[in-house]
């Protein structure tokens, strides 16, 4: 590559590292700092999500950064180690949405029993089962030549290197046994789990907005009958739809955010994943196999997947909790004291029960504990 383009890759990756960097290491920290973010139990899942990002950050990005911007591998033998680290931590970080994605629908679906079920221990196993399985299918299969094709390198393979191939590479190309069997493991299956669980939290939500509509329309009913102000009630069930339509369609930004980001960023690079190892660059007629790709277009997609590791802090790590501990770690506190502030919702669980004639102020509140939950799952579920 020319020497700018070089300069212009390296800047851009050093750039994605650090801030990969930064925000799980103040995921990190602001749990460590803060007692009531490690109090919460739903909070065990995010710190384990940032540490596998964090670990991405550390033990797989700058090695092939490097490789990248000096055109070859410079680090030798530890090239079988770095790709073990490269699976495990994509497949940890990856697994642990997936354990994030199940817990929230759990806490949607069943909050009291979820409360009564969801303790320490409890998410400890579920974080040890991802964390075990990430290490089961990468350092087991890479230390023992499992996951090997016969052609040694995926440049190789695509016809990069015409001659014998360069010692100083660590392109190691899958066989296809491996590629589609840990695809399967640390991507596919994860992502069907994720899009049921979603489309559920979704479906929930949705119900719950529609009862909550319900109850505004009965609320400015009864208080329009009270008030003699009858002619107000059309006026007025039209703008609870509306607010209806408005939240729904919030709650399904939001989840498709969640999904869509995650989607971008790793369904390219599993299915070349998957791909890649039935390239065949030497057909008889001469012509190009279907399944061949540049090197270059296989490595951009790989860091597309890591990307992913740099945006996982904003989504499931910025609800008001974080965002005020983030403040007080980086100092901001000071400069803007109004951003401290927390809104705090607290509200019993029999209140459409108890409160025939619920106000509006109850119901907004109710709306925005059941957004807490949905969005962010960092609510003591017993105020809710």
């Amino acid at each position: 590559q020319p020497k700018k383009l070089r300069v212009l890759t390296g800047c851009f990756l050093s750039l994605l590292i650090f801030t990969t960097l930064l925000g799980n290491t103040l995921v990190c920290a602001a749990v460590t700092k803060f007692r009531h973010l490690r109090s919460k139990v739903t909070n065990f899942f995010v710190i384990s999500l940032a540490i596998s990002d964090l670990l991405v950050a550390i033990l797989v990005m700058p090695w092939k950064a490097a490789t990248e911007i000096m055109g070859f591998w410079p680090f030798g033998a530890f090239c079988n180690v770095w790709v073990a680290f490269d699976i495990m931590c994509s497949t940890a970080s990856i697994l642990n949405l997936c354990v994030i994605s199940v817990d929230r629908y759990w806490a949607i679906s069943s909050p009291f029993r979820y409360e009564r079920k969801m303790t320490p221990k409890v998410a400890c196993l579920m974080i040890s089962v991802a964390w075990t399985l990430s290490v089961l299918i990468s350092f087991i299969p890479v230390q023992l030549d499992w996951h090997k094709a016969e052609t040694t390198s995926y440049a190789e393979l695509n016809g990069t290197y015409p001659s014998e191939l360069p010692p100083d590479n660590c392109d190691s190309s899958l066989n296809r046994t491996y590629a589609i069997s840990s695809s399967l493991i640390s991507f596919y299956i994860p992502v069907a789990i994720m899009l049921v669980t979603y489309t559920r939290i979704y479906r929930i939500a949705q119900k719950q907005i529609r009862r909550i509509s319900a109850l505004e329309r009965a609320a400015e009913n009864a208080k329009n009958r009270h008030s003699s102000m009858g002619n107000s009630s059309n006026i007025e069930s039209e703008s609870s739809f509306k607010m209806s339509f408005k939240r729904e369609t919030k709650v399904l930004k939001t989840l498709s955010v969640i999904m869509g980001v995650f989607v971008c960023c790793w369904l390219p690079f599993f299915i070349l994943n998957c791909m890649v190892p039935f390239c065949e660059p030497n057909l008889p007629d001469g012509s190009a196999d279907f399944f061949c790709i540049s090197s270059t277009t296989f490595d951009v997609f790989v860091w597309f997947g890591w990307a992913n590791s740099s945006l996982n802090p904003i989504i499931y790590a910025f609800n008001a909790d974080f965002r005020k501990a983030f403040s007080i770690l980086l100092g901001c506190h000071r400069l803007c004291p109004g951003s401290n502030t927390i809104e705090i919702v607290s509200i019993n669980n029999n209140m459409a029960a108890s409160a025939p004639n619920p106000n509006s102020q109850q119901i907004s509140k109710w709306f925005h504990c059941l957004c807490e939950v949905l969005l962010t799952d960092q609510i003591v579920l017993n105020n809710c």
